[in-house]
């Protein structure tokens, strides 16, 4: 969550607290302010008064944010991890995007396979890819897979240093072949 979003949460959490405690006190008339009079004239003098009706917009805004952001979750945004190198002058820390950038670099150079997606996982020092991609009608599946793992192995553990322990690929799908137009 952005400052914003905790800006308003504790906000909204300090409201929801005073109403808790007014509809908590209200039965015992333990408080006078809390008299049917005195709420009957807070309700009048709110008759006409817009500058309330904006405040009830705001907060009815920001419970739809949450209630979003609730469902959402963390669905967009991935686990960022890293995996640590040791040397002589101090620690490296590669984190599982620059992977994911270095895997796209390799695929992106592919003829046939295309839409490659690509998740890394660090688990206790070792490295695990998995790819999803398709593949066009005239590629031999197998084959093409093979040579990918293997350059993506040799891509990663050449500019990482980090032995891959494991790169599996799955093709979701035959692509529609390119037609040149002329």
């Amino acid at each position: 969550m952005n400052i914003i979003d905790r800006l308003i949460l504790t906000i909204c959490s300090l409201c929801l607290a005073v109403l808790s405690i007014i509809v908590i006190l209200f039965p015992f008339q333990q408080l006078d302010i809390l008299s049917r009079d005195n709420l009957n004239l807070v309700f009048k003098s709110m008759e006409g008064n817009y500058a309330y009706s904006v405040i009830g917009l705001i907060f009815l805004l920001a419970s739809i944010r949450f209630i979003v952001i609730s469902i959402m979750g963390n669905k967009g945004k991935a686990k960022v991890t890293y995996i640590i190198q040791r040397t002589d002058h101090g620690e490296i820390n590669i984190s599982s995007d620059t992977i994911i950038g270095l895997v796209q670099n390799v695929a992106d150079k592919f003829t046939g396979v295309r839409n490659i997606k690509t998740k890394v996982d660090i688990l206790e020092g070792q490295l695990y890819i998995s790819l999803k991609g398709e593949v066009s009608p005239e590629i031999n599946i197998p084959k093409t897979s093979e040579e990918l793992q293997s350059k993506v192995k040799e891509h990663i553990e050449s500019c990482t240093g980090v032995n891959v322990n494991e790169i599996k690929i799955l093709i979701s799908n035959v692509t529609a072949p390119i037609r040149n137009v002329k």
